[in-house]
């Protein structure tokens, strides 16, 4: 499937960012680079000194990436998921107002504020589980309309997946290790039980693969799941939170206490 492309904000600065995760093309980058031979590598390695000349002196004259202490994520309020579609829930709707407040408080502090979103290939492999949804560039796999107007704001990055986990885009874990001075990371979204617990989890991982120490955070009153037959929403919710807790991430009850942890925990903005 042919990927479009969109110009939005990123940090104060025009990025381009495939509509479709482009995990696939750091992956070529790589193949190409272990398949080099000799010559090539040692040609190749004279390129990246070089560059990394460029960055130090960008670093001299204080030309920067802009650093953050406190990250939100909001995971998968698609279309698809909460207003119409084979998965969505319009329960889910009840979530927005404590997002929205979290949104707020992070614009507020200048913070970042980031969407994992589903944008899945039109023959992907999770369809074999559940039934089609958010294809990308369809109408499902747009962000709901409360968030729309977030997407091109200053401090934002839109992340796609095509599987349950956004923690696997590789845009993401380059932009985490990058982040060096980030504190505190902030999520909320659906399902609590599955895209939302597999997120956290891996976030955990990444943050630990990268040495740092940054205290996860999910709202509880700012996610869900659904309830069906075998799946009860109580439970899964409940088992969900304490694999997370487990993981050495703090569940939150909802905003105020969020507020109440990060002064314990010095980690106001």
């Amino acid at each position: 499937m042919e990927r479009k492309e969109e110009t939005k904000i990123q940090g104060g600065r025009d990025v381009k960012a495939n509509k479709y995760n482009n995990n696939k093309k750091y992956r070529d980058y790589l193949r190409l680079i272990r398949n080099m031979n000799a010559e090539q590598k040692e040609a190749f390695e004279n390129l990246l000194n070089d560059v990394r000349k460029l960055k130090d002196a960008a670093e001299e004259k204080n030309i920067t990436r802009k650093q953050f202490t406190k990250a939100l994520f909001i995971v998968d309020m698609n279309n698809g998921f909460v207003n119409f579609g084979a998965m969505h829930n319009k329960e889910y709707n009840s979530l927005v107002p404590e997002q929205l407040r979290l949104i707020e408080k992070f614009r507020k502090e200048e913070q970042l504020v980031n969407f994992i979103m589903e944008g899945h290939l039109e023959d992907a492999v999770e369809f074999m589980l559940y039934p089609d949804h958010c294809v990308d560039g369809s109408e499902e796999s747009e962000l709901i309309p409360e968030f729309k107007a977030e997407e091109n704001k200053e401090n934002t990055n839109i992340y796609y997946k095509n599987s349950i986990n956004g923690g696997l885009n590789m845009d993401l874990a380059v932009d985490l290790e990058d982040w060096q001075d980030l504190k505190e990371i902030v999520i909320a979204g659906v399902c609590t039980d599955l895209c939302v617990l597999d997120f956290a989890k891996t976030l955990a991982r990444l943050v630990e693969e990268v040495n740092r120490h940054i205290h996860i955070f999910v709202v509880a009153s700012a996610v869900s799941t659904f309830d069906a037959p075998g799946h009860d929403r109580d439970a899964e919710t409940e088992y969900a939170f304490e694999v997370m807790r487990k993981s050495g991430i703090e569940v939150v009850d909802d905003f105020e206490h969020l507020e109440r942890r990060e002064k314990e925990l010095k980690l106001v903005a």
